[in-house]
């Protein structure tokens, strides 16, 4: 009997096995296996060893051995560099903020709850997404991504919920739907305060039962998915407008995720734009270029409405510009480049400033506090009451901008 041989295997199903690879004695060896039948019974089994194969064979057999050591150093390395720490790494920051965001997302990410994500364009939600979906127990599994914002309702209700064959003409297949393709693991719906009622009342259900629905079906198949929401939307005035139900909200955001603008963390462009210089270079096979020290004071003097996106986006630009692999000012203000505009950050908070009324403290905390609560108030009032606008143009969160409003009130 050969080691840890398949004989027995091949006697209870009757199934032949030929020309497979069988180690024996260090060596991989050609073995076929065969049941032995009398009057239609299986009465035993019989294996074959080619104990001296050609050259050829031998050949094959080093090299089918290369190959899987080569597979198991890959496998090894892509556990590496895929773990659940490397996907907090892909947000990049020591800002205090970051460090937050990152403290708040070890801490959500296991206790797979519905997680909802609030912030403005180019803020980074995707990866935050990616790490909480990593970080969690559905991590092998798959992240299935959707965005609900410019589909009609129908487009988006097939695209969520599948539909069965016939349901569209010239279809005869049929679809299964992302929260069926998210099965045991996570789907993450970007946009939701864009989706339409019809589409929010469908989805609710799902939260609630776990069924889904195909488009134009009769039956239910049960998905077990964890979703995560993000919207750059203020979803509580859309509740107050009727154009998002309160009933949904509810069930999307036990928890909420509030990103930071790239105006509370002006202290982490220089890693950023170390970040995407040595990326984009990396994409374009050469080497990083050096960077002037005055480049980052010139980008952190800058107001960035577009977030980390606009940012990436300017370095993208000035590195086409870039000469002897040196990366200077100049090249964030050639004609064209989509870099910082508008005013400097603290030209904008000025600009809010009233042009009379002196401060009525003398001391220094109080009269950082009537000044805050000035910008505040003035930010509102030309906004006509739009807190998400008013807390854009102030560089502060939408809660931070609550809490102020809630201690002037």
């Amino acid at each position: 009997m050969f080691e840890e041989s398949r004989l027995h295997h091949v006697l209870r199903t009757g199934v032949a096995e030929i020309g497979q690879i069988h180690r024996l004695g260090g060596r991989d060896r050609v073995v076929s296996r065969h049941p032995i039948q009398h009057d239609g019974r299986i009465v035993g089994a019989i294996g074959r060893l080619m104990c001296k194969g050609p050259p050829q064979l031998e050949a094959m057999a080093r090299r089918i051995n290369t190959l899987e050591e080569e597979i198991a150093s890959y496998r090894s390395r892509a556990v590496g560099m895929t773990g659940p720490e490397t996907f907090l790494d892909a947000i990049v920051g020591e800002s205090f903020a970051i460090r937050a965001l990152k403290d708040q997302i070890r801490k959500i990410a296991p206790l797979d709850i519905p997680v909802l994500i609030q912030g403005a364009d180019g803020t980074g939600k995707e990866l935050v997404a990616q790490a909480l979906h990593m970080q969690s127990s559905r991590h092998n599994a798959r992240l299935v991504t959707a965005n609900a914002k410019g589909l009609p309702g129908a487009l988006l209700e097939s695209e969520l919920f599948g539909y069965q064959p016939g349901s569209f003409a010239g279809d005869c297949k049929g679809k299964a739907g992302k929260l069926e393709l998210a099965d045991r693991g996570t789907i993450y719906l970007d946009e939701i305060g864009d989706m339409p009622m019809e589409v929010q009342s469908k989805l609710l259900r799902v939260l609630q039962d776990r069924l889904v629905e195909r488009v134009g079906g009769e039956t239910f198949r049960r998905v077990d998915v964890r979703l995560i929401s993000a919207t750059t939307r203020d979803l509580d005035t859309f509740i107050e407008q009727d154009r998002f139900r309160l009933d949904l909200f509810c069930r999307i955001s036990p928890v909420v995720i509030a990103m930071p603008t790239l105006a509370e963390r002006i202290g982490d462009i220089p890693l950023l734009l170390q970040h995407f210089a040595a990326d984009l270079a990396r994409q374009c096979n050469r080497p990083p270029p050096e960077i002037d020290v005055s480049v980052q004071e010139y980008l952190m003097e800058k107001s960035w409405p577009g977030n980390v996106r606009q940012l990436r986006a300017a370095v993208e630009r000035a590195m086409m510009f870039a000469e002897d692999g040196r990366l200077t000012v100049a090249d964030f203000q050639r004609d064209g480049c989509p870099g910082p505009g508008g005013p400097p950050v603290a030209a904008i908070k000025a600009s809010s400033l009233p042009a009379s009324s002196p401060l009525k403290h003398t001391k220094l905390k109080e009269s950082l506090e009537e000044l805050e609560n000035r910008l505040i108030s003035d930010a509102i009032i030309r906004f006509k009451g739009n807190k998400k606008k008013a807390a854009e143009h102030l560089g502060v969160s939408r809660s931070y901008l609550y809490k102020k409003l809630d201690m002037i009130n």
